[in-house]
């Protein structure tokens, strides 16, 4: 009989089996780095504003559960402080009938077996919610840490910094070279930073700045591998880092939302959780290996216990939402009061002086009373603000790009200005004049910028004083004596006036 041969299972090669694990890892810290990255809210800048929630993306979870997260991954306080509380207590906006609704609106509140007496005491003292450590604090333990500023403190100040250099639109006269990612930037621009180990008590850090990975994929690798924190709580960790730099997290994550609204995609937040993230390791570089090691067992032991710690917060914080259910059926209950109460008398219709429209948004509501109260001859409406036209809009030679339309979505087309040749058929371009009035009003932006420069810049300043001093004592005066006319938006400005009849937006 002819034996039959079993087929034999591959044994990988350690070569392989490294490969594996690698492969295996970033997946784990991809997921974790996504995880992290979409419970940033994101804000818009200043000159296209919208009011957004900042707990967006924790809108799924219940309002306790996320006042814990907060707490414990970033000492962020989302319920009113208790002090306040007790103002609206003994002032009577809340009242007792409405302290017992609450109690009885909070299913976790009853099976707590809470009472008003539990919930007024509790009101002396403040929530007992303990923060986890992220690795710089741990190593923060130099005896002369109290005669500087802590790690955590002057980490978010030279990242900020960085970020404000970086992200800079037409503020500062100097720019940086961009044409790197944000971690490369960062990276470059710490090692030419000579002040930040004086600053942090650190003069040997420039030895530990040379270990810096040079991509944010290895960044994330490299602190990751190192912690050694068990993978349930690597995305807390992650987002504990990027609450440390909440504020450019958020710009970074409306940079993302915009990029996905043109369909591509952005990772100046994944750059800045690889910068957050890589400081953490650059300053273990600096301690001695005891102190290292026992920087790691710190972190290993908190972060272990982080669900023990969520669940404790939660408890912790249950009063706080009983009082806040109270302070909303408080304010419910007097709005509700004002609202069915009949006026003994029609008032005497006022004769408005003044008429302003506001936008309806959270933001206008306490400006129009203030106006009203201050002047009772101006009356204010509320409009819907969700106008616009689907179009982005750039002037002449410009790139100031302006969406039309509200923040949340994006143009679908495109509008630039023309230069249509007089008596054309169709309003047809000329090439040619097109690129001459361009060129006419670039030319005068640059004699402006140059102008202006010479009355900044350090170098020209003085002596700028001294040859046009006389000369700009108009200027002075209409700076000292500001016009009273509104000012008006010019899309044209600077565009001579031979060319403005004939300048106008086109699809």
């Amino acid at each position: 009989m002819q034996q039959r041969v079993e087929p034999q299972e591959e044994v990988a090669t350690p070569a392989e089996a490294d490969a594996a694990r690698y492969a295996t890892l970033s997946r784990q810290i991809e997921i974790a780095c996504d995880q992290a990255c979409n419970t940033i809210a994101p804000a818009w800048p200043l000159d296209r504003a919208i009011a957004v929630n900042p707990h967006w993306s924790r809108i799924d979870k219940p309002v306790r559960q996320v006042a814990a997260r907060m707490a414990v991954l970033g000492g962020i306080q989302v319920f009113p402080p208790r002090e306040g509380q007790q103002r609206a207590w003994d002032a009577g906006r809340i009242s007792a009938e409405d302290l017992e609704l609450a109690l009885a609106r909070v299913p976790a509140a009853r099976a707590a077996g809470l009472t008003p007496a539990h919930c007024v005491k509790a009101l002396r003292s403040a929530p007992q919610v303990a923060q986890l450590p992220l690795l710089v604090d741990v190593l923060d333990n130099d005896p002369l840490r109290h005669t500087r500023l802590s790690w955590r403190q002057a980490i978010t100040h030279q990242v900020s910094q960085t970020c404000a250099t970086y992200f800079d639109e037409h503020q500062a006269d100097w720019q940086p070279e961009r044409s790197q990612s944000l971690y490369a930037f960062w990276r470059e621009t710490l090692q030419h930073d000579h002040g930040i180990g004086s600053l942090m008590g650190l003069p040997a850090i420039g030895r530990a700045l040379d270990t810096l990975p040079a991509t944010r994929q290895d960044a994330e690798h490299w602190v990751m591998r190192r912690l050694v924190l068990p993978p349930a709580v690597w995305a807390d960790y992650l987002e504990a880092t990027l609450l440390t730099v909440n504020g450019w997290a958020s710009w970074c994550a409306y940079l993302g939302w915009q990029a996905r609204l043109e369909g591509r995609q952005d990772t100046h937040i994944r750059e800045l959780l690889a910068i957050r993230l890589a400081w953490g390791a650059v300053l273990l570089e600096c301690k001695d290996d005891a102190a290292a090691a026992h920087a790691y067992g710190t972190v290993q032991v908190e972060w272990g216990q982080a669900a023990a710690l969520m669940v404790q917060a939660e408890d912790a914080l249950l009063v706080d939402e009983v009082w806040q259910v109270a302070l909303e059926l408080g304010y419910q209950r007097t709005l509700a009061q004002k609202l069915l109460q009949t006026p003994s008398e029609t008032a005497e219709p006022q004769m408005v002086d003044v008429q302003a429209a506001f936008c309806i948004d959270v933001r206008s509501e306490p400006m129009r009373r203030a106006l009203e109260a201050a002047c009772p001859t101006m009356q204010t409406l509320g409009v819907a603000g969700f106008f616009g036209l689907p179009v982005a809009y750039t002037p002449l030679a410009t790139a100031a790009r302006r969406p039309q339309l509200p923040g949340l979505l994006a143009p679908s087309m495109e509008v630039a200005d023309r230069v249509v040749a007089s008596g054309s058929a169709g309003g047809s371009t000329d090439a040619a004049l097109q690129a001459a009035a361009a060129q006419a009003r670039l030319d005068r932006f640059g004699w402006a910028t140059q102008w202006g420069a010479a009355s900044r810049w350090p170098g020209s300043a003085f002596s700028f004083v001294e040859a046009a001093g006389v000369g700009y004592l108009a200027k002075l005066g209409q700076w000292l004596n500001p016009a009273t006319q509104a000012r008006v938006s010019d899309d044209l400005e600077g565009l001579p006036s031979r060319y403005r009849s004939i300048c106008r937006p086109q699809i």
